[in-house]
């Protein structure tokens, strides 16, 4: 009867210390979100949200009602009528996250709807001050985005993963892939790109595999600080399948000393004069500068023994872009820190 009564008394003791644990936990994950929302108002910021959390004994589920962001600074917005975040108690740097079905989004010029079959992301972070991030991974399921000027955008499937590589070199190294299954451009872009309706309304598949160097690392002062800026890339595969045009491209760049790219990619398109001419038709390219273009890459593709193929190399160097001999103008620059 004494062994039975020190039992119980053992196990209430258990259950009152759980319960006082997971009580200091949720209020410690409720008062860091809403003093993360004041410092956000403090920068001039909307942030609004009604938080609670849930799931004792074992998870700490917080629930954001009417959640609302905006940066007046960016022009960029997003609200949702709720965003939950799950995450267990014995794994505090594990979380996942899940969208409802429906999000409004505005940027500079633009509002639109997006709505998704499914919308969630994990993410796991290490275990120090600054939450520096582990590993991320986001699904989205047949996506459809519709702006209020009337134009459409969607994709069936999107997922996107992403992983701290601290051996693979430079600091703040990230591996990441993302894979789109018929990603379906805004309609107006369709029409610029593509003003014969020739091509397929969605492209087929698009994916985009490497190895990514930021200026710093991405953690919970990543959009404070605003966002970290790109200082190495390396594409392992990069691709794209829109009716006949096929697009593939590898190769590493890098800022130099005053931030520009430098490095070279290799580059095979099939079809590639038609995506001159959709160049030109969005406005990337001038005419003129398309002729030379066609004329100097005919000449290179003409000497492979396939003209509809172009299998070339893009070079940043010295401030400066070209493809093969032809110059292209100046190289895009990475850091303006």
């Amino acid at each position: 009867m004494r062994k039975l009564k020190l039992l119980a008394g053992l196990i209430v003791t258990v259950m009152v210390a759980a319960g006082v644990w997971w009580l200091i936990a949720a209020r410690a994950q409720e008062a860091a979100l809403a003093s993360w929302l004041d410092t956000r108002r403090a920068a001039g910021w909307q942030a609004e949200a009604e938080i609670s959390v849930r799931g004792f004994p074992s998870r700490l589920d917080l629930t954001l009602t009417e959640p609302a962001l905006a940066d007046p600074g960016s022009g960029w917005a997003w609200s949702a009528p709720i965003l939950e975040i799950a995450q267990v108690i014995y794994e505090p740097t594990f979380f996942v996250i899940s969208w409802p079905p429906e999000q409004l989004l505005a940027a500079p010029g633009a509002r639109a709807t997006l709505r998704t079959d499914g919308m969630r992301a994990s993410l796991k972070t290490r275990t120090a001050s600054a939450l520096p991030l582990e590993r991320a991974s986001l699904d989205i399921g047949r996506a459809a985005l519709a702006a209020e000027a009337g134009w459409t955008a969607g994709v069936e499937r999107l997922t996107v993963h992403l992983r701290a590589a601290p051996d693979a070199g430079p600091d703040n190294a990230y591996e990441f892939r993302a894979d789109a299954l018929r990603l379906r451009l805004p309609d107006y872009m369709r029409e610029i790109l593509d003003p014969a309706g020739a091509l397929p309304p969605a492209m087929e598949a698009a994916v985009f595999e490497g190895r990514a160097a930021l200026d710093r690392p991405l953690d919970r002062f990543a959009i404070d600080a605003g966002p970290p800026q790109l200082a190495q890339l390396s594409l392992r595969e990069a691709r794209a399948e829109w009716g006949a045009l096929r697009l593939s491209v590898t190769g590493a760049m890098k800022a130099d000393a005053a931030g520009f790219a430098e490095g070279e990619f290799d580059v095979s398109a099939e079809n590639w004069r038609e995506m001159l001419d959709a160049g030109v038709a969005a406005g990337v390219l001038a005419p003129a500068f398309a002729e030379t273009l066609k004329a100097g890459l005919g000449f290179v593709a003409r000497l492979s023994g396939a003209e509809d193929r172009l299998d070339v190399t893009l070079v940043f160097e010295g401030g400066r872009a070209r493809i093969g001999p032809v110059p292209l103008g100046p190289a895009p620059r990475l850091l303006s820190r």
